[in-house]
């Protein structure tokens, strides 16, 4: 997807309780009165269940969260670099040689401009994927979720709001704010 900051929603049953980065929904989660219902927190961009550990103060919280990412030893670690191989077929490099930038410098232009495309083929993938993980875990004993599920996969958007039209109001809206760009 892009490569902005990766944010997190929390769920309270079918209850959207707060959208962040790790750090401010820690925060407001610590914040809520205990609910009866359990709280489930997603990454936004994979749809992927995680936890966040609320113990200890705010402070704590903010120094736990907001830590430097540890360094990796390999590449040019304080400006984020990684080094790895790729392989390539000749006429690849016979045409990267022809380009005005380096190798590196052109193959991260080509990636960047992927992830920065919403609309690209392998970023609608994605989005399904990163949808279909937050349907499942959310929605995966209620009517129709298997056929919003197809209707996801098969690119339908009228019938993928018909299936989702009497979902609770505030998971309803998530689904039509991660499948923006997908239909």
């Amino acid at each position: 997807m892009n490569t902005q900051t990766t944010t997190y929603t929390a769920f309270s049953g079918s209850i959207l309780i707060a959208t962040g980065q790790p750090t401010e929904l820690a925060i407001k989660i610590k914040l809520i009165p205990k609910t009866t219902e359990n709280i489930l927190i997603f990454n936004d961009r994979t749809g992927l269940q995680t936890d966040l550990d609320l113990s200890g103060t705010e402070l704590e919280i903010q120094q736990r969260y907001s830590g430097p990412e540890p360094a990796k030893k390999v590449g040019r670690p304080k400006l984020g670099v990684i080094s790895r191989e790729i392989t390539l077929q000749k006429k690849h490099w016979d045409w990267l040689d022809q380009q005005s930038s380096s190798a590196s410098a052109l193959i991260r232009k080509l990636i960047d401009k992927e992830l920065n495309d919403p609309s690209s083929e392998s970023n609608i993938m994605l989005a399904k994927q990163s949808t279909d993980r937050f349907m499942s875990a959310m929605l995966g004993n209620m009517p129709n979720y298997e056929e919003a599920t197809r209707a996801l996969y098969q690119g339908d958007q009228t019938k993928f709001l018909k299936m989702i039209q009497d979902y609770p109001k505030d998971i309803k809206e998530y689904l039509a704010s991660k499948t923006r760009h997908i239909f």
